[in-house]
C-alpha cells in the first residue's frame, strides 16, 4: 500500500512558493497574530513538545521554537519542509522537519504535549483515507 499523498493540484499550488511570506502580505498578518493569540492561550508555558501538523514553511513553528518550545513540524508539501529547514538552520530552533502526513504521523502517542493542525483541515474535508479530489485547493 502506498503512502498518501496530497492531490497534484494542491502539491501544484503550493510548489508555487507563495506561502512561506504569506502570513507578512496583505491582511494575513492579522491571521498570524490572532492564531499565535489562541495558541498561546492554550498552550501551557514551555518547555514542552508541539507537533506542527501541516506546518507549511514554518511560521508557526519556528515562533513557537523561539519562545522555548521543542517543535516538529510535518507537511506534506517537500518545498515547506526545505524552507522551514533553510529558516531553522538560520536559527538553529525546530527540533525536526519532516514530510509527512497528517493522518500518518510517526510520533508515538503522547510523546508531545500540544499538536497544531492549522493546514490540514483546508484539505482534508472528507472522512476515509484517501484525500478528497477537487477543482483546486481550498483557500486558493
Amino acid at each position: 500500500m502506498s503512502e498518501p499523498r496530497p492531490p497534484d493540484e494542491v502539491l501544484g499550488y503550493y510548489a508555487l512558493g507563495g506561502e512561506r511570506d504569506r502570513l507578512d502580505e496583505s491582511y494575513f498578518p492579522l491571521e498570524r497574530e490572532r492564531t499565535r493569540e489562541l495558541v498561546l492561550r492554550h498552550l501551557a508555558p514551555p518547555p514542552g513538545v508541539v507537533l506542527d501538523v501541516g506546518g507549511g514553511a514554518g511560521a508557526h513553528a519556528l515562533w513557537l521554537a523561539e519562545r522555548g518550545y521543542e517543535v516538529h513540524l510535518v507537511d506534506p508539501v517537500p518545498l515547506h519542509v526545505e524552507q522551514a529547514e533553510e529558516a531553522s538552520r538560520a536559527t538553529g530552533r525546530l527540533a525536526s522537519a519532516r514530510v509527512g502526513d497528517a493522518r500518518r504521523l510517526d510520533f508515538a502517542d503522547g510523546s508531545a504535549d500540544a499538536a497544531l493542525l492549522l493546514g490540514p483541515l483546508y484539505h482534508l474535508t472528507a472522512r476515509g483515507t484517501a484525500w478528497p479530489r477537487s477543482p483546486r485547493p481550498a483557500g486558493c
